[in-house]
């Protein structure tokens, strides 16, 4: 008899790591979307990723439509550019999509040229929608304002204060994008000289994104030492901090430097162990360093945001592989939805899926606890994330 019965489709999600989107800047073909590159890619490679073929077959279920996989996506976009607002609800419905945890960072104005007002978005997608405010754009508007440090690390901590007074329920860092996870703490002075390095460039007529990719020791000292910054607040403020840990947009990850066990230096830090660290993407590939520092830190939490949806069929696998150590009151769902409503919506399809079969197989083998084993699907697509972003 399977003791595990709970209908896990049915359940409500709290979404703890996805973007915003506007209808209106969906300006490329649809397959270009479901991928991770911002590298040219053939058409047919595109449309031959299991995970392309997953999404087009569970629209032609949820919205009711025959056809081949180009006649499927031609009628997605018909009702989608005719009512966007009815679109996304009918695909939120459909997944029981509750609340949203948005990264503001992207699309910004300073990066994509454009920004999405959350007043705006949340009237779109008609759920709860919680801001997460990324630090790294901030740092990098302050090398274009101060030239000195401290007023620098001043409009910091002002800016920072005043959106959490505004409610956000976390900060962000994407440090691996910009320097890598090998953080560590550098003395003032040494920060201060490699500001002032930084500024001198600038000062030259280096433009700022040019200076940041170039990735130097100064930079790195300065995207270093703000996010300790950020640790402070968090640990002040007691608010979580999100970490980008493992694969992301290519070509701007670079895999060798994100992952997650070189965070060990900054997560066993004695003020940041005060504070709720979450892993994000599960940091795949490398899910089992994620799992080991999640299993032994008591500060640090996951989301598999991003490895679900892109790691498609293979979402049961990761789920297993972070279930070998990790507790499962630290593990949390997430999307990484972006540009697109699809990955909201075919994500929380994919973890429920996955989920429901995993613990079904778990509870057979090993006959654990059903009521125990019952309440793990809650936890990680909604109980624990409300738990540690303080959700109503």
């Amino acid at each position: 008899m399977n003791a595990f019965s709970l209908d896990i489709k049915e359940m409500r999600v709290v979404d703890s790591h996805c973007h915003a989107f506007l209808p209106q800047k969906e300006t490329q073909s649809f397959e270009t979307y479901v991928t991770l590159t911002g590298l040219p890619m053939e058409k047919e490679h595109l449309v031959n990723s299991l995970l392309y073929r997953i999404i087009v077959s569970e629209l032609k279920k949820t919205l009711k439509i025959d056809g081949f996989s180009s006649q499927v996506v031609d009628e997605r976009n018909r009702r989608y550019r005719q009512n966007p607002e009815q679109y996304i609800q009918t695909l939120f419905r459909d997944a029981g999509i509750d609340t949203l945890l948005v990264d503001t960072g992207y699309p910004s104005e300073f990066f994509s040229g454009y920004s999405v007002p959350l007043e705006v978005f949340s009237d779109m997608v008609q759920c709860k929608v919680n801001e997460i405010y990324r630090i790294e754009n901030l740092v990098i508007k302050l090398l274009t304002r101060h030239s000195n440090l401290d007023q620098a690390v001043e409009e910091f901590n002002h800016t920072i204060d005043a959106k959490i007074k505004d409610d956000i329920v976390a900060l962000k860092s994407v440090i691996a994008y910009r320097t890598g996870l090998s953080v560590v703490k550098i003395p003032e002075e040494e920060v201060k000289k490699a500001y002032n390095s930084v500024i001198t460039s600038l000062q030259s007529g280096s433009e700022i994104l040019k200076e940041v990719r170039k990735k130097t020791l100064d930079i790195k000292t300065v995207f270093d030492h703000f996010l300790f910054e950020a640790i402070g607040i968090c640990h002040e403020r007691d608010i979580p901090l999100q970490i980008h840990v493992g694969m992301g947009d290519i070509p701007g990850i670079d895999l060798r430097t994100s992952n997650p066990i070189l965070l060990q230096e900054l997560v066993s830090d004695p003020e940041a162990l005060e504070v709720k660290i979450i892993l994000t993407h599960g940091g795949y590939p490398y899910l089992r360093e994620a799992g080991f520092l999640a299993a032994t830190y008591p500060n640090v939490f996951i989301d598999f945001s991003e490895t679900v949806p892109f790691s498609s069929i293979g979402a049961g696998n990761m789920l297993r592989s972070l279930f070998e150590m990790t507790p499962v009151t630290k593990i949390m769902y997430g999307s990484d939805c972006f540009n697109i409503p699809e990955l909201a919506w075919i994500s929380a399809l994919l973890a429920k899926k996955e989920l429901e079969s995993t613990l079904n197989n778990i509870q057979k083998k090993w006959n654990l606890d059903d009521e125990w084993t019952n309440s793990v699907a809650l936890k990680i697509l909604s109980e624990n994330a409300k738990r540690v972003y303080k959700l109503p």
